[in-house]
């Protein structure tokens, strides 16, 4: 969940969301000055008032009154909106980069006022690769619910190689591969991904097995478009080091890991995999195989990247560092 979002919730426009959830004083929808000032942020972020809409659950029609209402409140124009999405203004720009400061606070307030135990509870978005949502992100966010109750973990799997300051979700943790290039982030570097090729017994008796990294050239390699795994496989074998470029052009080639690893499950081809997940019952159930392994492919950067901020909640602590933990433990 965006820090936006987190902060919209106790306003009310996410209250209905959240079960058992009770309004606060502070939470009265006579607030209307800081929650317009949350939903003009979200607009800019979002970069369209329909996408705004429908991830805060209101209309179109809604954000864009409240964003009039706003317009008409400070004498001056935000927004300028066409056909193909919207762009800033001047004072639009001003009004941004300082309603991020003030919400900030806000929610710094709300947060010291309403937890002054410093309890870990409350609701964190983290947002991970679709391979890693399916089979380990969805049982750390689990265990770690069970661990502390008054917590709620929403898991977004998100393949997107997009990463810059406008990304909603850096307002909460990104378990992500590659090297984030944004300076207006933070950002730890984990263990490396260990990668290796995968097939089903069914393709090697159909089409032969790979046994040096030349032999890839005559199958169906699939290929991975990923943060952090390029289009270059980089092989070692004690001294001896190999790199193929482009193995096979006419290759699907895809930014979702699952999806070929799927079509390598029905004997289609080859394809990348993660020793952690090829642990898993699926993958043991699919008979795979793992090529070549003497040959050690490149191991793929991991980080955990978040947005900057003066205090972070004891829930955002707890949780960051959970998952520094459990990644290491795989």
């Amino acid at each position: 969940m965006n820090r936006n979002y987190e902060i919209l919730d106790k306003l009310t426009i996410l209250t209905p969301l959240i079960p058992n959830s009770t309004q606060h004083p502070m939470d009265s929808p006579k607030n209307k000055g800081m929650r317009d000032w949350l939903v003009f942020i979200r607009t800019v972020e979002a970069g369209s008032l329909s996408v705004a809409a429908k991830e805060m659950n209101m209309t179109a029609g809604a954000v864009s009154k409240i964003i009039s209402r706003l317009e008409e409140y400070t004498c001056t124009s935000l927004l300028i909106r066409d056909t193909h999405g919207i762009e800033l203004t001047i004072a639009g720009r001003l009004a941004y980069n300082k309603a991020l400061e003030i919400t900030g606070l806000f929610g710094d307030l709300l947060e010291e006022l309403r937890n002054p135990q410093k309890q870990i509870r409350g609701v964190l978005k983290l947002s991970v690769p679709v391979i890693l949502a399916e089979f380990l992100a969805n049982n750390w966010a689990q265990e770690f619910m069970e661990k502390w109750p008054g917590t709620q973990i929403q898991l977004d799997a998100r393949e997107s190689s997009e990463l810059s300051q406008d990304v909603p979700d850096l307002d909460n943790l990104i378990l992500r591969s590659g090297r984030p290039e944004n300076e207006n982030i933070v950002y730890r570097e984990l263990p490396g991904l260990k990668v290796v090729l995968i097939a089903t017994q069914e393709y090697i008796d159909n089409n032969g097995c790979p046994l040096h990294p030349t032999d890839l050239a005559q199958h169906n390699v699939f290929n991975l478009r990923h943060n952090g795994f390029g289009t270059t496989l980089k092989f070692s074998r004690g001294n001896e080091n190999y790199e193929l470029d482009n193995i096979n052009n006419s290759a699907l080639s895809s930014n979702n890991h699952l999806s070929l690893i799927n079509l390598c499950i029905e004997g289609k081809g080859i394809t990348l995999g993660t020793p952690g997940w090829l642990k898993s019952n699926y993958a043991k159930q699919a008979k795979l195989v793992t090529l070549m392994p003497e040959w050690i492919l490149e191991q793929v950067p991991v980080y955990l990247v978040w947005r900057p901020r003066k205090i972070y909640s004891p829930l955002f602590i707890a949780f960051r560092d959970y998952i520094e933990k459990r990644w290491k433990e795989r």
